[in-house]
């Protein structure tokens, strides 16, 4: 099942509200604010890590901050993390990089999120694709994702 797909039909199973936004197709936070006329703050970046013992993970933030490469493989635990190959992310998620969605469902990745995603009322999030994104109410991606707070 694509990736989209299978988000909307997590989404529709734990009866979240969604709506889903055609674009351009966009590869940065920025370009992906720009074409939603939205805060960048108001996207979602998820990306994909490479813990020091080589386990990767999920870390979800607002689209406009940048890693802090300290706190995070602290938040992790661990003492070094770094982007994970754009090859090993498309065979382990699913999708390409700069489109990875924000859900731990998908794959058996642990999801790590700043909290500051929480004090949002929407997010706006890639579904596995360029071209388009779902906006849901940020708590609802909270209780979707699950996640351990960095």
């Amino acid at each position: 099942m694509p990736v989209e797909k299978h988000i909307i039909a997590l989404l529709e199973d734990a009866n979240i509200d969604y709506s889903v936004v055609e674009h351009e197709p966009v590869y940065t936070n920025p370009a992906m604010a720009e074409a939603l006329g939205v805060s960048e703050a108001e996207t979602v970046k998820s990306l994909v890590l490479l813990t020091k013992e080589k386990q990767m993970v999920v870390l979800v933030m607002p689209g406009d901050k940048k890693v802090d490469w300290k706190k995070a493989a602290a938040g992790i635990g661990t003492k070094k993390v770094s982007f994970a190959k754009p090859e090993e992310v498309l065979e382990k998620v699913g999708c390409e990089v700069g489109c990875v969605p924000p859900f731990g469902q998908l794959t058996p990745l642990p999801i790590h999120m700043d909290k500051d995603l929480t004090k949002k009322d929407y997010v706006y999030f890639n579904p596995g694709v360029h071209d388009k994104s779902f906006k849901i109410k940020a708590w609802d991606l909270k209780k979707m994702c699950k996640p351990t707070f960095v």
